[in-house]
This record gives structure tokens, sequence and C-alpha cells, in this order.
């Protein structure tokens, strides 16, 4: 087949850009649209067919030139997202904190050199701000695209010049069919990696280059092909969920935009209706920048509260005419600019660079924290809330190494082991703050609940290897308490809340049940005369909005007025989320000696209110996490108020979780 260019312009593909945009805005907007996020695959399609028509075109022409390339890749893409990102890089300097502002800064950098879809891999984790909250989160596909444009073109190039002109449609058929079934199996394997990574995406890209190269269609199937396209596309914005995405669904909006992109012999009426969307369609480019962190900076602004629909409308509406400028007075004018490749070449770099240097600035600054009064620096990040000092050691019975505190675990004549997962690690400061005996070691377990991997499994999006995980993980924690009589103190904290659903697989009660036969057999598999045990309950989980305006509230950010207090609907809420799994505990150890449970959201949380703070400091980093970095009093004082201190001193009188009768709050 002739190596051939269709260069007319066709006013249905900046439809199918509308579509695609408007689906991606819609998404993140809040609009009942669960699959709009695959707009972004559309865009994959669509980018590497119009690119690709270009490059063949110049490659049969003789005309192909690297630099030229490059010329305009920078033209269409630079001179926007430059401007996006240092608008967004200044608004960050009003509105973040500066744990926020320098993670901010990192990602600016990232999205200038387009590596953005690394930086995010990395730090999308558990610990990390959640994705909602990443001003430049939408900028990894971005980056994909450049990423593949790096290699595309003289990949090519070679494959025109090493094969026969008619085996080049079979050759990247092949390319694009082997790329999407090794993508579909290496989901299976690291989701995360499929999601943000160029090589799984590729084929994405190369399925829209091959229809450059594939005959045109007759009218009347042409005409079938774009109204099966526009409703594979739309099944997959109304039906695809992103709990299980990019895998073999990632076919259905690729294929429908496949089928609406590929060339016909004579228009179509669909294509002519499609083309009405044109004129939102050649903003497209400049919406996808703008409008995710209009969206962000808005929430944030308001103390991470979900807009209204009134609220989403307008911002909607800001979003478009703010692209629409950007369009006009950005992208239009420096498309069309003429100046040599080489000149635009170095002139974008030394864009990127200006902005590289502007954001390092703010990063090495450590976000600029003399923006926050002194009483505020406490709470400027999440890190700065979750350090505390602790050595990681490793011990025979375990892989890995672990924290432990107190005298050196080899040779200790008392031993304490907290096990569990994060919240094990939360609660080794406020055990570490009531620790009078010089001759304890503490150990802190902490990766997997003591429920899970020894017949009660749960899935992890970012894992699919969790299960496995934890399995060994169990095997090695009973192994340590088997073989180490000096550990007399067993405490498990877990995140117990979540739990029974996802063990119970949707089912909550067959849930619990799994976790009370699993902690009854590992009490009892592991009881020695002298071993207590100590289940602690998961702390009260709080809303966006309070942890939110307590981190700020100290500051002087460009924020609205908030409340940090717990509003009684909300502590109603906080409580009934435990409830279960509280009573759970309560029950086992009341049925079984030397257990005792404590229940951190029975003695903070009552009809009316939860407590938040304690001796002037907010207790929380996030959501569901104490901070790590109070100070010692007020870990003393948390623990006290919780019974813990109590527990662990084998207080009688309070082991068993029984309310407090003299606390107000107690319900």
């Amino acid at each position: 087949m002739e190596l051939t260019i269709r260069m007319a312009y066709r006013a249905e593909i900046d439809g199918l850009r509308a579509i695609a945009v408007l689906s991606v805005l819609a998404f993140h907007y809040g609009a009942p649209l669960p699959g709009g996020f695959t707009g972004v695959d559309v865009f994959f399609v669509i980018s590497g067919f119009l690119i690709t028509q270009i490059l063949a075109g110049e490659i049969a022409a003789g005309t192909f030139s690297i630099f030229g390339f490059y010329d305009r890749r920078m033209r269409r893409i630079l001179p926007a997202l430059l401007t996006m990102l240092v608008t967004v890089l200044l608004a960050g300097r009003f509105l973040l904190m500066p744990g926020d502002y320098a993670a901010l800064a990192k990602s600016t950098a990232a999205a200038a050199f387009g590596v953005s879809n690394f930086y995010f891999l990395e730090n999308t984790g558990y610990f990390d701000r959640a994705a909602e909250f990443q001003v430049l989160l939408h900028t990894w596909s971005l980056a994909v695209e450049e990423q593949f444009y790096v290699v595309w073109p003289l990949l090519l190039l070679g494959l025109t010049r090493i094969s026969l002109r008619f085996a080049l449609a079979p050759t990247l058929a092949l390319f694009v069919a082997v790329g999407c079934i090794c993508s579909i199996f290496y989901f299976d394997v690291a989701p995360k990696s499929a999601f943000y990574m160029t090589l799984p995406r590729a084929w994405e890209l190369g399925l829209g280059a091959l229809l450059a190269f594939l005959p045109a269609l007759p009218r009347l199937i042409g005409e079938l092909a774009v109204a099966v396209g526009l409703a594979l596309m739309v099944a997959g914005f109304a039906l695809i969920s992103s709990d299980h995405f990019p895998g073999a669904s990632v076919l259905v909006p690729c294929i429908g935009a496949a089928l609406v992109i590929w060339p016909c012999a004579r228009p179509t009426f669909s294509g002519r209706v499609l083309g009405l969307l044109a004129p939102v369609g050649l903003i497209s480019y400049s919406l996808y920048l703008w409008h995710w962190p209009i969206w962000v900076l808005y929430r944030t602004f308001v103390g991470n509260r979900v807009p209204d629909l009134a609220e989403s409308i307008v911002i909607a509406t800001a979003s478009i005419v703010i692209s629409a400028v950007s369009y006009l007075c950005v992208e239009r004018p420096f498309r069309n600019r003429r100046w040599s490749p080489p000149r635009t070449v170095v002139t974008g770099l030394a864009g990127i660079m200006t902005v590289l240097c502007a954001a390092m600035y703010v990063d090495s600054s450590d976000g600029l924290p003399q923006r926050i009064p002194p009483e505020g620096l406490a709470m400027r990040s999440l890190v700065v809330m979750w350090k505390w000092p602790c050595k990681n050691i490793g011990i025979d019975a375990l892989q890995g190494k672990f924290c432990a505190f107190g005298a050196p675990w080899d040779g200790a004549r008392r031993k304490t082991l907290i096990w569990g997962d994060s919240h094990a690690q939360h609660f080794a400061p406020i055990v570490e703050a009531i620790n009078h005996d010089p001759e304890r070691s503490i150990l802190v377990y902490a990766g997997c609940s003591a429920v899970l991997g020894d017949g009660n499994d749960v899935l992890s999006a970012d894992d699919p290897q969790f299960p496995e995980y934890c399995k060994r993980f169990h095997a090695d924690g009973e192994k340590l308490l088997r073989k180490d009589p000096a550990i007399d103190q067993v405490i498990l904290a877990t995140r117990w809340a979540e739990l029974p659903a996802r063990i119970g697989k949707g089912d909550a009660e067959a849930g619990l049940v799994a976790m009370r036969n699993a902690l009854v057999k590992l009490i009892d598999e592991t009881a020695m005369p002298q071993r207590r045990f100590i289940l602690i309950g998961t702390v009260p989980e709080l809303t966006d909005r309070v942890v939110e305006c307590a981190h700020q509230l100290h500051s002087t950010l460009l924020r609205a007025p908030c409340s940090a207090t717990i509003q009684q609907a909300d502590a109603r809420i906080i409580r009934n989320r435990t409830d279960a799994t509280d009573t759970l505990l309560i029950e086992i150890a009341k049925t079984i000696p030397h257990v005792s449970a404590v229940t951190p959201t029975g003695r903070l949380c009552g009809n009316d209110t939860c407590e938040t703070s304690m001796d002037g400091e907010f207790l929380w980093r996030d959501l569901n996490h104490i901070r790590r970095n109070l100070n010692p009093q007020t870990r003393r004082d948390f623990a006290d108020r919780i019974g813990l201190t109590a527990a662990l001193a084998d207080d009688r009188r309070d082991t068993r979780a029984q309310p407090d009768p003299d606390n107000a709050l107690n319900h």
C-alpha cells in the first residue's frame, strides 16, 4: 500500500475532541458519568492518528525533519502548558500549605519536562496527598504522549525504510495487537504502572497511527462505523469503572474512537453532526489543561469541600471561558508563529528551564514555610506530621527491618509487639510516651492487619500481590510470637472499620465473623502464661473539611472561613463506622482471658461531637491517622483519654473498654 497522507480538515475529529474533553470534565466535576475519564483514551487515539498522518505525508514527500517535528510539537504544546503551570504555581503561593506547595513545585517541574506520569506513579500512594487534591495530576496523560513522540517519528521512519510499504499496515496492526494484549496482562501484575506508564499505553496511540494507513471506508460502512463508535464511547462513559482500569475495558473507548476516526471515502451524516461540536474541540487542549487545576484550587479554597451543583456549573463555565481565552491569546498565536525550527526548540527549552528554576526554588525552600505563623508550622505538611524517630532493625524470625524502640530488642527482659497496618505505626509514639519500663523493648510490626493472611484476604488496587504478602507477613508474625516468650504484650492495631466489607467481599456480616475467627485463632495459637493481648479499635475517621480546616487554622492563606468542629450529624456517622468492629473487639475481650480492648471512638465521640484537639494540638494527620509529631505530654494525655494507659498497666478497672461514666462525651 502506498504511503500517502490525507490532510483535509475533518471537523468531526474536533467534534470527537469536544466529546472527549467534556466527558473528562464531567467526570472530574462530579457528574454521574463513572467512565468519563476514558475521554483521555479517546485523546490518545486521536493524537496517534493526526500526528502519524502528518509524519507519513512528510516521509512520503521526503520533507521529514526531526527539528521540524519538534518545532510543531513545542508550538502546539508548550505555550499553553507553561502558561498554566506558571499560573498554578503562583496561585499555590496564596492557597497551599508548605508541604502541598512543595509537592506542587515538584509536579510542576515534572510536568514541564514531560515526565509527570513518573512523578504521580511514585506520589499517589497511601500516605501521599489524595490524588483528587493533586493540582497537576491530569498532566500525566500529556507526559505519556510526549514520551511516545520522542520515539515514534524515528521508529515510523525506520519502519518505512526497512519494510515493504504494503506491509506497513499489517506490521503496525501486529504491534498494536501485541501491545494491547501485553498491557491487559500487565494490568493484572502492576495496575498503577499500567495506568501511568507510556509503554502499556503506547498501543492506544499506535491504534490511531494505524488508521492513517488503512483504506478509506465506503460511505454506508463509514456511517455505520461512526454510529457504532459513538455508541461504544457512550457505553464506556456510562459503564466503565475506574476501579479496574485500564484492563480489557480500555478497548471500548479506544475501538469506539477508532471507528469514528477511520477515514471514509465520502463525508457521513454522523460526521457532519459530530462536526457541530468542532468549536469546543478547538479549545479542548486548553480546556483539558485548565479545568482540573481550577477545580482542585477551588476545593482547596473552600476547605476540600466538594462543590455543590450550582458551584460546579459556575466552575465549569469559568473553565470554558478561561480555556477560550487561552486558545485565542496563547495557543493560536504561537501555533501560527513561523520561527525557524531551531529557534523554536531553543526558546521552548528556555521556557521549560525558567519554569524548572521557579519550581525548584519553591521546592528547595520547603514550600515557603515563612508564609505560616510559628504556631502552624507543626502541621505544615503530611511528612512533618508523620515524623517520629525510630530505628529499623532486623529480627531473625521476620523478613525485612522494622521500627523498634525502648531497650535493645535482643536480650530485653520484656517485649511488646505492635502488630497491624499504618495504625500500628501511628500508635507507636503514643505507646512510647507511656512506657516507663527501661527493660522493655517495643517492636512495630506494621504491614498487614493480624486478621489477614491466614484465610482472610483483601484486594489492593495498587498491589495485586498484597494477599500473598499478607500470608507471609502473618506466618512470620506467628512464628515470632511462638519463638519469643519475652513478648508479654501484643498490641493489635488496625483500621478495623474498613475490613469487614472488604474481607466479606461486600458482605460485612460475613466479614465480621471471619475477623472474629481470625483474632480468636491467633490469640489461642500464640497464647503464653504471661502474655496479654490489647486490641485497639479504629480511631474516629474525620471528614476532609474538618482536617483541612484545622491544618490551616493558624495560617494566613487565602481560604474561605471554615470550622474544625465535628457537627452532630457527622459525629453520629463517625461513631456508626466503628460500632460493629468496636463491639467485636469488646466481645472478644470479655470472653477470652488476658485480652483487653481499647475503643478510641467510643472514648472520643459522644452524641454531639468528637474531640479532635488536646492540650492545644489538633490530633489528626489526615482523615484516619493520628499525628506522630504530637508533643509527648499530648501523647500521654491521649493514651489516658482512650484507656490505653490503663490497659497496658493491666488496670482491671478499665481493661474491657467500658465507657467512662464521668465523661459527658460517652454515649
